[in-house]
């Protein structure tokens, strides 16, 4: 095994610092950085630079990491997990990435989440104690009563001195019970205002988590815009200002008016995703379908649908040719047997490129489109293609623009084959679970694989699972999950979600779509966005409406970071299962 050695360090000392405590944690395991990362289905290069100093990890890649030395040489002790905690708050800090603030951020949240938690927890516990001391003090009460009272309703000197050790002792008993009570109204009102005060901190960490992430888009978008040749002022603003790059979107092509059947209905739903830009592990995208079938349909669907969520995002829409016009008209060609030298603002402000037949590839510079692509694509540009014909049947095609084709997804018109769904779950599970089985795999494919929403949901539920209990993703596990959602169910509408979370969470249903921010509500709000995206097949706009919001990225923000607490808070995954079973019972 290479002995690991520190880089030089741009990132500063703090990160220095954690890179040389994550190094002795590392070494106690005995193993080269290829094994682990293989280990934990991890990119080798990634876990290298963590360790050398040059990279910021996140906590996870630190938590598994001490899960894996504990698991070998014993437990971490809690000091060095503090330290631990501190030395990575410190980097990310330092580091002054907007990314890592929003790192630090949720890491702080995550530890007011805990705070508010044990608040309210020992808040009940203490509520209960008071309770039964009161009620304690009451019977008490009663019996000192009764030993001092003569049949006539007086004191009787006879009957008092009769129970004199009883009556003392009661007596004393209600003095303790007394003070008892004030102490713990004392602590109460103390753990009332530390959990009132972790509250408010958490709504502050989540507004300014917001914000960071609002800085951070518009880094990226900045940097998109440094890619533009200098000095060319007017392009920059053109692509700064534009929202649909191309006036070839048909905006009578929509997903309302698609005629949706049982043959294309898995192929309809994964545009939704695309058009959400929830896919971008699968990029590039390739429609197939003969003429007629409605390929063309869902591309400007797919367009119209993503501006109506984005209304501020860029997208460009044409055939190859036309990509090669907006190259050209921008910027005059090299000479031949040379590489285009720039790339068009229309291109790199781009967040969706929509391409009507690429067949027209075959005609066109091959491999500078391929080129070109690829570097739209690695720069976070989903790309989505029609065609009749699959890439790999398409005879002209140049190895590498066939490789790049294939290194996305291709859906046809036509029910998905079982071992495309198999390919969806496996690229869905990479990187979240290390180890789902192939057995595993095939099995959530033949559950869920009727549409793209329940097969994406089920892949959430088991992702879950898998992480919340440590269990490895086998057959078995996936049955577990799964099963409740194999059953005759009645049909589950919008309204059936939203009164069932309501019922959950104990509140009503106005109060559910009210503008309320406080910290339940949200969450129960959110809660009802996901359940709605996972269980219904209404839009985003229609959730939205439903819930009283006109904020359509509200809804897709629900949806995400639901399925992402959801792998990570035990209580949360149980109350989304619970409000599950119920609907489809």
């Amino acid at each position: 095994m290479k002995s690991l050695e520190p880089l030089s360090n741009t990132l500063g000392t703090e990160a220095g610092e954690l890179a040389a405590a994550l190094r002795r944690l590392f070494e106690s395991l005995g193993i080269g950085v290829r094994r682990y990362a293989a280990r934990r289905n991890r990119d080798a290069g990634a876990v290298s630079r963590y360790l050398n100093g040059t990279r910021v990890p996140t906590w996870e890649f630190v938590a598994d990491l001490i899960r894996d030395v504990s698991e070998i040489r014993g437990a971490v002790t809690p000091d060095a997990v503090d330290l631990l905690r501190q030395l990575h708050g410190s980097a990310l800090a330092a580091s002054g990435s907007p990314q890592h603030r929003v790192q630090l951020l949720e890491l702080q949240l995550a530890d007011a989440d805990r705070a508010a938690r044990r608040s309210a927890l020992r808040e009940r516990a203490l509520e209960d104690a008071l309770l039964e001391a009161q009620h304690r003090i009451a019977d008490v009460e009663l019996q000192l009563r009764q030993i001092t009272a003569a049949p006539d309703d007086s004191p009787s000197e006879e009957s008092m001195w009769g129970h004199s050790d009883e009556f003392f002792s009661l007596r004393q008993e209600r003095d303790l019970l007394k003070d008892q009570v004030e102490d713990l109204r004392i602590e109460l009102r103390d753990v009332h205002i530390r959990r009132v005060a972790a509250e408010q901190r958490c709504e502050e960490l989540e507004r300014e988590i917001d914000t960071a992430e609002d800085k951070d888009d518009s880094n990226r978008e900045a940097g998109r815009a440094e890619l533009l040749p200098a000095g060319n002022a007017s392009a920059r603003t053109a692509a700064k200002n534009s929202e649909i790059l191309s006036v070839g979107l048909n905006h009578r092509y929509t997903f309302e008016n698609f005629a949706v059947d049982s043959r294309n209905r898995f192929t309809y739903g994964a545009a939704l995703k695309v058009a959400e830009l929830s896919w971008k592990t699968k990029n590039p995208i390739c429609l197939l379908g003969n003429t007629g079938q409605g390929k063309t349909h869902l591309l400007h669907a797919i367009g119209n649908y993503h501006h109506t969520l984005y209304p501020k995002s860029k997208i460009f829409y044409g055939s190859m040719s036309d990509l090669v016009r907006e190259i050209r008209g921008q910027y005059s060609p090299a000479p031949p047997g040379k590489s285009w030298r720039r790339t068009s603002a229309n291109l790199i402000m781009a967040d969706l490129v929509l391409i009507d037949d690429f067949e027209d590839l075959l005609w066109n510079p091959q491999q500078e489109l391929t080129d070109l692509l690829r570097q739209l694509r690695d720069g976070s540009t989903q790309i989505v293609f029609a065609s009749p014909n699959p890439p790999k049947e398409q005879s002209g095609l140049s190895t590498d623009a066939a490789s790049f084709l294939q290194e996305g997804l291709t859906l046809g018109m036509e029910p998905p084959e079982r071992d495309q769904l198999i390919e969806i779950v496996r690229r869905d599970l990479q990187g979240e679970v290390s180890d789902a089985s192939t057995e595993a795999m095939a099995l959530i494919a033949a559950i869920s694989g009727a549409t793209i929403r329940e097969l994406e949901g089920a892949i959430a539920r088991v992702i879950a699972h898998s992480r919340i209990y440590k269990q490895p993703v086998n057959a078995k596990l996936v049955r577990n999950v799964l099963n409740p959602f194999q059953a005759e169910s009645r049909e589950i509408t919008a309204e059936n979600v939203i009164r069932g979370v309501a019922d959950h969470f104990d509140i009503t249903v106005e109060e559910l779509r009210a503008k309320d921010r406080s910290r339940a509500l949200v969450g129960a709000r959110q809660i009802a966005m996901y359940l709605c995206r996972e269980l219904t097949d209404h839009s985003v706009p229609t959730i939205a409406a439903l819930l009283g919001s006109k904020d359509l990225a509200a809804v897709l923000h629900a949806d995400k970071k639901t399925r992402h607490l959801m792998r990570e808070r035990k209580s949360l995954y149980h109350q989304i299962t619970d409000v599950t079973n119920k609907l489809l019972a």
